[in-house]
């Protein structure tokens, strides 16, 4: 039987909007994606708190899929 290799987004299951939303008002983290841009390294060693303002959450829950699909996966989590 021929095996078969699994995409990367078939393994990484980017986390949904009622996830992001339930955590208004919090700290997240997520892993290191190698850009040593200001924001990025920021996020990576601070975390980020997730606004109520301009669908903060919905773009998070949007960024993780997109940068999923691209083979970078964030792995927001509540705890460094």
């Amino acid at each position: 039987m021929k095996k078969i290799s699994l995409t990367p987004l078939s393994e990484y299951k980017p986390k949904s909007y009622e996830w992001f939303k339930a955590r208004i008002g919090k700290r997240i983290y997520r892993d290191d994606q190698g850009c040593e841009c200001d924001a990025c390294v920021r996020v990576t060693k601070e975390g980020i708190i997730v606004t109520n303002l301009h669908n903060h959450a919905q773009y998070l829950a949007d960024i993780d899929y997109e940068y999923a699909i691209e083979g970078t996966f964030s792995n927001y989590r509540d705890e460094k």
